[in-house]
């Protein structure tokens, strides 16, 4: 389980620290990112949110799957917050809507793949952000059940 663990929060870190940076049409559209954001913006994203994964992965591979309760409580909320985050941009969104100005910080995202259906002018999460944010849950499990047997 710790092997697993590690291969997906290393497998995430890179997801994060290079989604905004390789274009891989027709799953990320780089051109589209530098017309609406600049690179201050995105360099800034993308060391925080590689942080959020990256402080958990030395922690795991520190631990030896021994955890403390301190740490692998740190870990749930790690990838709790990560959770919340993919909730509230993407998923709620899609489901039931979002205000104009929401739906324009997603532009950058309009002609990236993506195979769920429209519902009306939602926010669709694309393909590359759906299988992050599975990676992200499954990290976000396996912490849970670190924590329930810590």
């Amino acid at each position: 389980m710790l092997t697993l663990f590690i291969t997906l929060q290393i497998i995430l870190l890179l997801f994060l620290a290079l989604h905004d940076w390789v274009n891989i049409p027709p799953f990320t559209d780089i051109k589209a990112l530098e017309k609406h954001h600049t690179k201050k913006e995105r360099l800034l994203t993308s060391c925080i949110n590689t942080s959020i994964v990256l402080i958990p992965l030395l922690l795991t591979m520190q631990s030896d799957g021994h955890f403390s309760f301190k740490t692998i409580v740190f870990i749930v909320i790690s990838y709790l917050l990560l959770t919340i985050g993919t909730l509230c941009a993407w998923w709620i969104p899609y489901l039931w809507g979002s205000s104009q100005e929401h739906k324009q910080g997603f532009i950058e995202y309009k002609n990236t793949h993506a195979f769920l259906p429209k519902r009306g002018d939602n926010v669709v999460p694309n393909t590359f952000h759906v299988i992050m944010h599975l990676f992200i849950w499954s990290c976000l499990a396996i912490a849970l059940y670190y924590l329930y047997n810590c």
